[in-house]
């Protein structure tokens, strides 16, 4: 049987799932709790996931189907480069976990490192682990000025 791993913060978003640790350090960013260099590290860990993971397609549209997406047991490739984004949550005392599983959902996409599923079961959504209502959903353009200022530009 295969196994998937996720790393997620403990609350729910949007899609009745617990939030992935991107979606986590973006809610931090867009209500004013990131410092620019946590900025910066997270630009940089975005880019780097960005060149080196196939992005699903469901992501094209902002995800209206709800999925989440889990990597493949051996992806530690993958799961090393997170690390700058646990250790941002950890600063900001917001908790995360590993979760492992043999059966995350119904599998809608998949790549070598990761699937997409929807959840068998969705949740109601919980509020943000601190006070606050994250600003505008603009990290595109956000992650391009670190990326030119670090010379780094995608």
């Amino acid at each position: 049987m295969a196994i998937f791993q996720r790393f997620q913060a403990k609350y729910v978003g949007r899609t009745g799932a617990p939030v992935g640790v991107f979606v986590a350090v973006d809610h931090l960013r867009r209500t004013g709790r990131l410092s620019e260099e946590e900025i910066y590290r997270y630009a940089l860990a975005d880019a780097w996931f960005q060149e080196n993971l196939p992005n699903p397609p469901f992501y094209g549209d902002g995800n209206s189907i709800g999925a989440v997406t889990w990597f493949r047991e051996h992806a530690d490739g993958m799961t090393g480069p997170l690390k700058p984004l646990l250790d941002i949550l950890d600063a900001k005392n917001v908790a995360w976990e590993r979760k492992i599983s043999g059966d995350p959902g119904q599998i809608v996409y998949q790549d070598q490192w990761q699937v997409g599923v929807i959840p068998s079961l969705r949740l109601a959504m919980t509020p943000l682990p601190y006070p606050g209502k994250p600003g505008p959903n603009d990290w595109f353009q956000v992650r391009e000025h670190y990326l030119q200022v670090s010379g780094m530009q995608q």
